[in-house]
């Protein structure tokens, strides 16, 4: 009997680690146009930290012709390898950016912005970068659901009800998933107000700690590049055999992994523009560009 029920309960664990491995491929990156800006939301871990940890929000304005505001935004919230996404490390934002007229361009887009709760928020001091992350941070509301159920948050009711019902009450898209395994939700109302009730305070909490959090703003050597050769011909650049910008530092910024973010930043905003060669041209892709994202398409497959 023990062997039978140990036997059960190895399954029951397994079926869930698979819907919850399914949640996480499904949300580890969430892609949005609005009014006609990219915007890219993802969650990365690192173990590139120096003397202190931090908890981090990055934000990229990264180049991108296909844009009509010519830039696309990469939100991405960065930890260290293990740590929860609920976690006592200090925080910061951290803002990157080509040229020192990357701001004015973010910030002229988000007084245009039509979105009704980006520009309540922005009513009271619309020119802080304080308020300008509070701004952007209103659009990821998606992942921050998403990052909060697979780290693990819905299990404060049950480890398998939580799942099931927080799939159902959150992310109806994925219900899918719970069914594909045959879960099935028992006490939904109790349960389901209990995991909104705790996952809306998580996240109210988040939100207040990053509102409070030192914010940085930084000229990104990688961006730098990336501009430059998006501007120059090969003749003037390219920017595998000349030098090269992206192998500059940041000072402001302790350990290497702004690199291994910003490079995962761009390969996700030019992913579908370089798997289809129609929009090169438009994108102002020329081989010599092409070249160079290849090398960090490799690097960073993942």
């Amino acid at each position: 009997m023990q062997n039978l029920f140990k036997k059960g309960l190895n399954t029951v664990r397994s079926v869930a680690d698979k819907a919850t491995g399914e949640l996480a491929a499904n949300y580890s990156i969430v892609k949005e146009k609005v009014n006609g800006l990219p915007v890219f939301i993802s969650a990365e871990k690192s173990d590139k930290y120096d003397d202190i940890q931090y908890d981090e929000k990055h934000y990229f304005v990264i180049p991108f012709q296909l844009s009509e505001y010519k830039f696309a935004l990469h939100t991405m919230r960065c930890l260290p390898n293990a740590v929860p996404e609920i976690n006592n490390l200090p925080k910061r934002r951290v803002f990157h950016f080509s040229n020192q007229h990357s701001e004015e361009i973010l910030k002229d887009y988000m007084r245009q912005s039509a979105e009704e709760r980006v520009r309540n928020k922005s009513v009271s001091n619309p020119n802080s970068i304080e308020s300008l992350a509070d701004q952007i941070d209103a659009l990821d509301k998606k992942l921050t659901y998403g990052m909060l159920l697979v780290g693990g948050l819905a299990t404060v009711v049950n480890p398998l009800l939580g799942l099931g019902i927080a799939a159902k009450a959150l992310l109806p898209s994925v219900g899918g998933i719970i069914n594909k395994y045959g879960l099935r939700p028992t006490g939904e109302k109790l349960s389901q107000h209990q995991l909104n009730k705790s996952i809306a305070e998580a996240d109210a909490h988040i939100a207040k700690e990053f509102a409070d959090a030192s914010t940085l703003q930084v000229i990104n050597p990688i961006l730098q590049e990336l501009e430059l050769t998006l501007r120059t011909t090969e003749l003037q650049h390219d920017p595998i055999i000349d030098a090269n910008l992206a192998n500059g530092s940041i000072p402001e910024l302790d350990g290497e992994r702004w690199r291994e973010l910003t490079e995962v930043a761009i390969c996700h905003v030019y992913k579908e523009v370089y798997q289809t060669p129609s929009l090169h041209k438009k994108a102002g892709l020329g081989p010599k560009d092409l070249r160079w994202l290849k090398i960090m398409f490799e690097v960073n497959s993942r």
